[in-house]
């Protein structure tokens, strides 16, 4: 759905949360929610800083499969939860945990540790591990960087080849190799488990020119591909800012991206006067699924309401939520 459908519909959402009309909707079947992760999962942003804009990939473990890697083109639109729509490469220009936060809503499954690495240090990383395997030759570091440096979209698959060599070379990772991370000894305790595992990269669709997306159902594939799953799609959850603090998306999304939701719009409620955060659902078949979002944010009401159409939870952001 482009912007200009996604305001359309926009205005009849705002329309309805702005003044509490409860009717409720046809019943309908409730909206499958997804497994919560086991605790033993793990993922990490890790960006890779070149000459060039910036590189990423995730790496970890959802917990469903193996340790992988899922490699983030930069073309692909993200929705940024409190700033709005953005491509993955302007969302890597955010600070580490903002970037994290939109890479967690793109992928609907939550990205606990952020990690950057320089080109020249990961550079040295092949040659520490004798160069890597590329088209059935062994490239040595300053050959893979120059790869990471061609302009254009091939820079998404360099990247997959030099992390798919690292993977299959046994070389360990160790703090010297990153220069900033949120929590070193996780984030390395995950590059190293990932280590002979899968690297994918998120298939993304020209919807328009120049502007591309991934639908649910491929992230789903993709997570599938990459650590084995979860293969349920995240809840989509529409997100207003009824406060007027700056930025309350974000502070949302991480409270409700961990329990299997994701933001699929953040935007301002038509004023800024809700004293109540309300969760609004548009069937009381999916009731449970409002009260699992108001339990995460810790405040709220639950109403059944005229639904959207795009989402089928809608979260008026009161200003008794703090985060």
């Amino acid at each position: 759905m482009n912007r200009r459908l996604l305001g359309l519909a926009l205005v009849g959402v705002l329309a309805v949360v702005s003044t509490a009309v409860l009717v409720a909707s046809r019943d309908r079947a409730p909206t499958a929610t997804r497994p919560v992760p086991p605790e033993a999962s793990g993922l990490t942003l890790l960006v890779v800083i070149t000459e060039q804009s910036p590189l990423a990939a995730v790496v970890g473990s959802t917990g469903f499969g193996d340790p992988g890697t899922l490699i983030l083109p930069l073309e692909t639109i993200v929705t940024v939860p409190g700033q709005g729509e953005a491509t993955v490469g302007e969302a890597l220009e955010l600070p580490p945990r903002q970037a994290a936060t939109a890479a967690s809503n793109l992928l609907g499954f939550w990205v606990d540790h952020t990690a950057r690495i320089g080109h020249l240090r990961l550079a040295a990383l092949v040659d520490r591990a004798g160069g890597i395997e590329v088209g059935g030759q062994t490239r040595s570091g300053a050959e893979v960087d120059e790869l990471l440096a061609e302009p254009g979209a091939g820079r998404t698959t360099a990247l997959q080849v030099v992390l798919e060599g690292l993977a299959g070379s046994g070389v360990e990772w160790t703090a010297e190799d990153l220069f900033e991370s949120s929590d070193p000894e996780a984030v390395l305790g995950l590059l190293n488990a990932a280590a002979g595992g899968p690297v994918a990269v998120l298939p993304a669709e020209e919807v328009a020119s120049g502007v591309f997306q991934s639908s649910p159902e491929v992230v789903s594939a993709a997570l599938v591909q990459a650590f084995g799953g979860p293969a349920q799609e995240a809840v989509p959850v529409i997100v207003l800012n009824g406060n007027g603090v700056p930025g309350i998306g974000e502070l949302v999304a991480e409270k409700i991206l961990p329990g299997g939701f994701r933001v699929a719009i953040s935007e301002n409620a038509s004023t800024f006067d809700h004293d109540e955060t309300l969760v609004v659902v548009g069937s009381s078949n999916d009731v449970d699924l409002a009260e699992r979002v108001r339990d995460l944010l810790g405040v709220g009401s639950v109403s059944v309401s005229v639904g959207s159409g795009i989402a089928p939870v809608t979260v008026v952001v009161g200003k008794d939520f703090i985060g």
